[in-house]
């Protein structure tokens, strides 16, 4: 027996074999790395909602290949929000701009993984806080942007275009964004494409209110052509600053003041609740720039004793909307709204809207039809007044703590809104709803403008696979051969070493 000979065969047979087993590992290993598809690199935006009672920091994220355009707009998904501790950005001091923001931000920005900082954008759009500080104090309002952008520009996150990205936007623009936002949520304007089956959207702010909806007739300069995956909206939408809850609070508490007795520093108000009274300073509510006229008392701080009296304070109320028309169809303050409105119309209320309306919902009572949404198809315009009257007369100590101090004024004047100034009626209450949120998403104008604002960021293509058809093709062929070659081989090698031990 030839002991040399065997030594030999048996090493090319454990070669031959290692060959082998490595073909067909790698043949296996390789089929499943074809098979494992990977997602689009994901990319970042912020937009802070800068409005005129407090700020929000929002954090929005979509695929990074924008395969169906305009950013992808379907996909665009909030991944999570953040208040901003304070007031409004128009009362806060300039010098203080980054410890407004810091507590907030460095939350939204460590949100952002590293690797897709900087492709993150971030985007502050003022609302009507700031829109009535650039009329009183056009230097302030500067500063403050400017802080702002400085602040900005320290973020570990892409701040390139400071003046686009800081500013003041319009209320058709916060109107429209919303419009945009809300549709995009319903699912409107992605998968059904068809405008007229298209959502309208009220929004209730601190300083301003804004009405977007479309109608077919409507050819008015009110009316802003968008196009949005392939489709033309031609949306009516108008934004009524001073007609945001805190700024009409004010402007009811003036009109109070000037039809009140000379002097009188204690006066009635039919729209708080009885047995609650407030002393203002007079400052708080006069010399805004939504109040033209001076206070004709002298006294530094006003009374206000509430009586609940819910027919004078909604007859204040209405009386303040100002019905004068010099067009052919009004809404309020001498403005064009095309009416009637379609009683097939699905309008839809956010923002301010909706958290007085969750305090007034149980003693309807009514409960939402999902989480943050509210139906009205089984309400009317008379069981809302009788439900807000009863909230009107509750002595204040008596009633239920979420009856807040203003619930009965606001209630009454969303109402009186929707009724007198907007126009609605029973038939569109019953496809009217009261939303905070649709599918997790919370609607207001930040994700319609974040879906315009995504046409900034460049595509980033990834790979649907981890190697490419000809990749895979050549490693597959090298991984067969090693194992066909490496079996053939080890297949002989063993055949010769029977050969040589038999011999």
């Amino acid at each position: 027996m030839n002991f040399t000979r065997l030594g030999t065969n048996r090493l090319a047979f454990l070669a031959a074999l290692f060959f082998a087993v490595v073909g067909l590992i790698g043949t296996i290993v390789l089929i499943i790395v074809w098979q494992v598809k990977l997602t689009p690199f994901k990319d970042y935006g912020i937009v802070v909602d800068a409005g005129s009672s407090h700020s929000r920091i929002f954090l929005y994220s979509w695929p990074s290949d924008k395969s169906d355009g305009l950013g992808l707009t379907s996909r665009v998904k909030q991944e999570n929000t953040w208040d901003v501790d304070g007031p409004g950005l128009s009362y806060v001091d300039p010098k203080n701009i980054s410890g407004y923001f810091q507590t907030a931000m460095k939350k939204c920005t460590d949100s952002v993984p590293n690797n897709r900082k900087g492709r993150t954008l971030i985007f502050l759009g003022a609302t009507a806080g700031m829109r009535l500080l650039q009329i009183q104090n056009p230097d302030l309002t500067n500063r403050l942007l400017n802080a702002t952008r400085t602040y900005f520009s320290t973020l570990p996150i892409s701040f390139v275009a400071p003046e686009n990205q800081v500013r003041i936007i319009s209320g058709k623009e916060e109107g429209l964004s919303s419009w945009i936002t809300g549709n995009i949520l319903y699912n409107e304007l992605y998968l059904r494409n068809k405008p007229l089956e298209t959502y309208g959207i009220t929004d209730m702010g601190g300083a301003s209110t804004q009405m977007s909806f479309i109608d077919e007739n409507d050819k008015s300069s009110e009316v802003t052509t968008m196009n949005l995956f392939d489709t033309d909206y031609s949306v009516y939408s108008h934004s009524y600053l001073c007609y945001g809850q805190d700024q009409f609070r004010y402007k009811y508490r003036r009109e109070l003041v000037y039809n009140a007795p000379i002097e009188s520093t204690i006066i009635t108000d039919p729209c708080l609740q009885p047995k609650y009274n407030e002393t203002l300073m007079q400052s708080s509510f006069f010399n805004t720039p939504c109040s033209v006229r001076d206070s004709p008392i002298n006294s530094t701080t006003i009374t206000f004793v509430g009586s609940g009296n819910f027919d004078l304070c909604q007859t204040i109320i209405t009386s303040l909307l100002n019905k004068t028309c010099n067009y052919t169809t009004c809404s309020f303050d001498n403005v064009y709204q095309p009416i009637p409105l379609s009683p097939t119309l699905k309008l839809v209320g956010i923002s301010a809207f909706y958290t007085t309306f969750d305090s007034l919902a149980p003693s309807i009572p009514l409960q939402p039809t999902s989480p943050g949404i509210y139906s009205f198809d089984t309400l009317n315009f008379t069981i809302l007044s009788t439900v807000i009257n009863k909230i009107c007369s509750t002595d204040w100590i008596k009633a239920n703590d979420s009856y807040r101090q203003y619930l009965c004024l606001y209630s009454t004047y969303h109402w009186t809104l929707f009724q007198y100034g907007y126009n609605l009626t029973n038939d569109n209450l019953k496809n009217f709803q009261i939303v905070q949120k649709i599918n997790n998403g919370t609607i207001g104008w930040t994700l319609g403008y974040m879906i315009n604002q995504t046409n900034y960021v460049d595509k980033q293509l990834r790979p649907s696979r981890m190697l490419t058809r000809g990749e895979f093709g050549g490693l597959l062929f090298m991984f067969i051969l090693l194992l066909v070659l490496g079996a053939i081989v080890a297949t002989v090698v063993f055949h010769n070493r029977r050969q040589i031990r038999l011999t």
